[in-house]
């Protein structure tokens, strides 16, 4: 059983009232009348998927001055309801927006204290904030080094429209990971169109993961097939972006297009004991 660290808890009537999301499904081409109605399908397509456990990924542009993400905040009381009532299958990773200065470490200590968030999940791009941004983001880094807790960073290119990918290009983890050397990082997306960069900072950084969401297996850049297969094979992670990607359909193309060319055992940490690695108290 899989366990999918990239999952946008969505529903079809959130996306269509975020302009910014919206473009994201005709960049993916998909059809809106295929998206899901309720939080609920979610697991319903992870039993179909074989998909055993997911993390949930929280959202907040509360104070984001770019008005096309006024709708696109997730509150994190409702990502831990739907946390809750999941039997211990979806796991909440909080979203708090940088630009509220020090009400976002406040934020993001009631998400962790109070709501029982496992993690953190930063969209730089939609936040318009760079990731080495030294005011708004580190108080944040520190407070997530000190608890252990994880960050999972949007990094390369985005699919969503009306922002700018500088805020979050690839390299800027660099300085973050040297900075905050016991800071658990997901690079998500592998960086991309930067891949190699992502390889670099996570070569020079033991505590930085990278995950393939956002790609069918078939396309993963053969760039680096080496490193999951190899010196990095403990810290590639499974994830789909779901809904984006769904669950049954990225299994089927793995099991067609990649589970081959995978040396014995790195199917099962790719898909699920690194993550467990990485969420481990």
């Amino acid at each position: 059983m899989s366990f999918d660290v990239h999952v946008h808890p969505w529903t079809r009537a959130f996306m269509k009232k975020n302009g910014p999301i919206m473009k994201a499904c005709g960049f993916f081409r998909l059809d809106v009348a295929k998206l899901p109605e309720t939080t609920g399908q979610l697991l319903e397509e992870m039993d179909e998927a074989g998909v055993a456990k997911a993390v949930i990924l929280g959202q907040d542009t509360h104070a984001t001055r770019n008005p096309a993400f006024r709708n696109y905040t997730l509150r994190n009381d409702d990502v831990a309801a739907i946390a809750s009532r999941s039997q211990d299958r979806l796991i909440p990773f909080a979203g708090v927006d940088p630009n509220a200065g020090k009400g976002s470490v406040r934020e993001l200590r009631r998400a962790v204290k109070s709501l029982g968030m496992r993690g953190l999940k930063i969209h730089s791009s939609a936040n318009s904030v760079y990731l080495n941004d030294r005011r708004l983001m580190y108080p944040i880094y520190d407070f997530c080094q000190e608890e252990g807790l994880p960050i999972l960073f949007h990094t390369g290119t985005t699919g969503l429209g009306d922002c700018e990918i500088k805020y979050s290009k690839t390299e800027l983890l660099d300085e973050v990971c040297q900075s905050f050397p016991d800071l658990k990082v997901v690079m998500a997306h592998f960086g991309w169109p930067w891949p190699d960069v992502a390889i670099a900072i996570a070569l020079r950084n033991p505590n930085v993961f990278i995950d393939v969401s956002g790609w069918k297996p078939r396309y993963l850049p053969q760039s680096i097939m080496p490193y999951i297969n190899g010196i990095l094979q403990d810290r590639f992670l499974f994830g789909t972006d779901y809904p984006m990607l769904r669950q049954k359909d990225w299994m089927e193309d793995f099991r067609a297009s990649l589970a081959q060319k995978l040396k014995p055992g790195i199917a099962e940490k790719l898909l699920s004991s690194n993550a467990k690695r990485l969420l481990a108290d």
